[in-house]
């Protein structure tokens, strides 16, 4: 295998000014923001927040869903909680709140079931509606992937709805790299699907018929997002000793991942049909990107439009900017965030706000970056 180069496309220094030990100034575009502990949290895996402002979010390690209500304060009891195998990057993963939340209360959740000496375990979407205590309902599965590989790793796992109301579900390679372009296996791919009160059926619009496959090539694609100025969608994948990439996918795009993978960056050529290149590479070291989201909250009107992701392996936060096509990167910042790290899923909060996850001691944190003013 050739040498990786890493290909960072103008990756610029922190650049920043401390206005005091949480406070500090972009220097590239002015923004003044403070980084603060929002709640201590226990492996906060996933996050989704309600249009009325309550933050709810998995905790990988214990199978149980949890809810900061929009007062700030953290509800005791769980909300649901899966029995649940989190064996390394097992666990629970994904979760995402209704299109229609205000009239149906319902939870998606993505989580990988404990195996029995009948059934592999499995990662499966669920779905259930909260009460005005937040108390789920009985848990219904929509979908089951059995990870007949054994493997505890690539498991992908995220889940989001688009503008239209369509659900995407990320699911990783299972360790065997030959599911990623195999087109008849659901690992190594991003899935759309339509919802309705009897589960989930595909769209006939789907690049390949009665498919639910959206776009393939995946090793283990953690966390996507959709861009709100153009008809992308952008995945963070993370690669193998090379290649951790973010990717910018439409229908039918093939990102490449394959048994016989040669890292190549952003520039080289994958001997595969129909392969799109990321737009950006990280390798020598790799960071294994985790939470991702496309800033267009009110905040921070000078980063609108710009792309955000965290990284597991150093747990930095990265703003980027992309060309007027969207599908180019003219420049990468790393965010100061102080003492803190952005370790996994990053969300926009209703006041404007970047939230995001960490873990360390105590088990970990959700802390959050706003605006202040002097």
């Amino acid at each position: 295998m050739k040498k990786c180069i890493m290909l960072l496309f103008l990756l610029l220094p922190v650049v920043s000014v401390h206005a005091q030990s949480n406070r500090f100034i972009d220097a590239e575009t002015g923004t003044r923001y403070v980084v603060e502990e929002y709640m201590t949290a226990n492996f906060p895996v996933g996050m989704a927040f309600t249009p009325d402002g309550r933050l709810f979010y998995n905790e990988k390690t214990t199978g149980n869903v949890r809810v900061i209500l929009a007062d700030g304060t953290q509800q005791l009891d769980p909300v649901v909680h899966l029995e649940t195998d989190a064996l390394q990057e097992r666990g629970m993963l994904g979760i995402a709140v209704s299109p229609n939340f205000e009239e149906d209360k319902t939870l998606y959740v993505v989580h990988t079931a404990i195996g029995t000496a009948q059934d592999f375990p499995a990662n499966r979407l669920v779905r259930f509606t909260v009460d005005d205590n937040n108390v789920a309902s009985e848990v219904e599965e929509l979908l089951r992937v059995p990870i007949e590989t054994g493997e505890l790793l690539h498991n992908g796992g995220n889940v989001h709805f688009d503008d239209e109301g369509y659900l995407y579900l990320s699911i990783g390679d299972y360790g065997d790299a030959s599911n990623a372009q195999n087109l008849d296996t659901p690992q190594g791919a991003i899935h759309r699907f339509i919802v309705d009160d009897d589960g989930l059926t595909i769209p006939d619009d789907n690049p390949f018929q009665d498919n639910s496959i959206y776009s393939y090539g995946f090793r283990n694609p953690f966390d996507f997002t959709f861009d709100t100025l153009s008809n992308l969608i952008f995945v963070g994948e993370v690669g193998p000793s090379c290649d951790d990439e973010i990717n910018a996918t439409q229908a039918g795009y093939n990102h490449g991942w394959d048994a016989d993978y040669e890292c190549v960056g952003t520039e080289g050529e994958v001997d595969i049909e129909g392969y799109i290149a990321p737009m950006l590479s990280y390798s020598e070291p790799v960071i294994s990107p985790t939470g991702i989201v496309v800033y267009d909250g009110e905040a921070f009107p000078e980063w609108q439009g710009d792309l955000f992701f965290c990284d597991w392996s150093y747990g930095n936060l990265r703003r980027v900017e992309l060309d007027d096509s969207r599908t180019q990167v003219t420049a990468v910042h790393e965010i100061d965030l102080g003492d803190s790290t952005c370790k996994l899923d990053l969300v926009i909060g209703n006041d404007g706000g970047l939230y995001f996850g960490t873990v360390g001691n105590g088990g970990g944190v959700i802390m959050r970056l706003l605006p202040y003013e002097d």
